[in-house]
């Protein structure tokens, strides 16, 4: 076979933690990549029903790669299973005449009728999500999930897996190792950009924010809702009053929700130092982990967590819940290395990891410094190599033709 492969992807709309991934494979490989788009949730100002808020983000969403929206797409307002339906998407990969169909997920009714369309016309189906197996189901749909799922995935030729519990979700449902494949999450560039200059926003945010140079700033990024538990958060601040320690620990809230009035009542109540910013677009959240010192983590169902990311890229220790997707010995998130792990609704336990890294500055630098070099680790040219290499598992390919790409175009 000779000239570009063709690789397709359907995403239910350009998601911000996805749309840097696809430049990647668009910049870094020798496939020929366009993104097909079920709707256009996040470009057109949409209720986003967990934060009660009409939003759209102010972020570059669609350029650096091929990409098209299916036909319906404008009318698609909810990312229910019904309610992304696109009876055109067959058509519209047929017009692309792809070698590989990347979907993200299962769970839609648009990538069902792609799943049926790339089995009916001999098409590699490769599956990306970050499903993991803390996703909080009811007993019925674990059950549903273990009779289902194996048939299911036995549709897909390959699994590309952001982390360590995200393989272990689709290894327990009969899916081999030999067609599992490490790809990292790849987020914002500007991320990177902000690493470039923290010290020189640390100051001026922390200075907007009120916060002390030597109080530990601890960030909270995130819906203000039930299964993220935000007021776990408060709960630890208040027991923290009661524990001996030099150093003051304030809380910053990223993001909005319908628990955002209660935990502000609550804040001012207990008069904790607590601080609540609103939502924060992603073209300016880097700099509030340039100012904070700890990320703060205490959801009890999250997949995965790409905040963990741009919280490592940016020098931050992180404490977590134990129900967080990104754990794990090769996650961006390691026990022990550059993250605090706790019991889930534990806040005893929550606080006294904040009061370690507020008075161990060893420790907090430790775990600093090993969140920069495991985010270093798992960059987009990883996540580029996992995928080429599943492709060239899937088709036969050589693999020296891509790495020989890949050197050029890193250069």
């Amino acid at each position: 076979m000779s000239g570009k492969i063709r690789f397709a992807i359907l995403a239910s709309h350009p998601i911000p933690y996805y749309v840097p991934y696809y430049r990647a494979l668009a910049k870094y490989s020798d496939l020929e990549v366009c993104a097909f788009f079920a709707s256009r949730f996040g470009l057109d100002k949409t209720l986003d029903p967990g934060m009660g808020i009409e939003l759209a983000w102010r972020t570059d969403l669609l350029s650096g790669y091929e990409h098209a929206f299916l036909p319906g797409a404008e009318s698609i307002k909810k990312l229910s299973f019904r309610d992304v339906d696109n009876p055109g998407v067959g058509q519209a990969l047929a017009g692309f005449r792809p070698d590989v169909v990347l979907l993200h997920g299962y769970t839609m009714m648009t990538m069902l009728r792609a799943l049926v369309w790339c089995r009916v016309n001999g098409v590699t189906t490769l599956m990306i999500s970050d499903s993991s197996l803390h996703s909080g189901t009811t007993p019925l749909m674990r059950a549903l999930k273990r009779a289902l799922l194996p048939t299911v995935f036995r549709q897909f030729s390959a699994f590309l897996c952001v982390g360590d519990r995200n393989e272990a979700y689709v290894r327990a449902f009969g899916v081999p190792a030999e067609r599992t494949f490490r790809v990292p999450n790849v987020v914002d560039e500007g991320f990177w950009k902000f690493r470039e200059r923290r010290d020189q926003e640390r100051p001026r945010v922390r200075a907007e924010l009120e916060i002390g140079k030597d109080d530990l700033l601890v960030l909270y990024v995130g819906k203000l809702i039930g299964r993220k538990r935000p007021g776990d958060l408060l709960d630890a601040l208040a027991q923290l009053r009661s524990m001996p320690g030099a150093r003051s620990v304030r809380v910053v809230f990223a993001g909005d929700g319908a628990q955002r009035a209660e935990l502000e009542r609550k804040a001012t109540n207990l008069a904790l130092p607590a601080r609540f910013l609103g939502f924060v677009n992603i073209d300016v959240l880097p700099r509030y982990f340039c100012a904070a010192d700890v990320l703060a983590h205490p959801a009890e169902i999250e997949t995965f967590g790409v905040i963990t990311i741009e919280a490592a890229i940016l020098g931050l220790p992180l404490v977590l819940s134990d129900h967080v997707g990104a754990i794990g010995p090769t996650s961006i998130a390691r026990p022990g290395d550059n993250a605090l792990i706790y019991p889930c609704g534990d806040t005893a336990a929550l606080a006294t990891s904040l009061r370690r890294l507020a008075d161990g500055p060893e420790t907090l630098a430790r775990m600093a410094a090993a969140s920069l070099r495991i985010s270093e680790e798992l960059d987009a040219r990883m996540a580029v190599r996992g995928t080429r290499t599943a492709v060239e598992y899937c088709l036969g390919r050589s693999a020296e033709r891509f790495r020989s790409n890949e050197r050029g175009a890193a250069a």
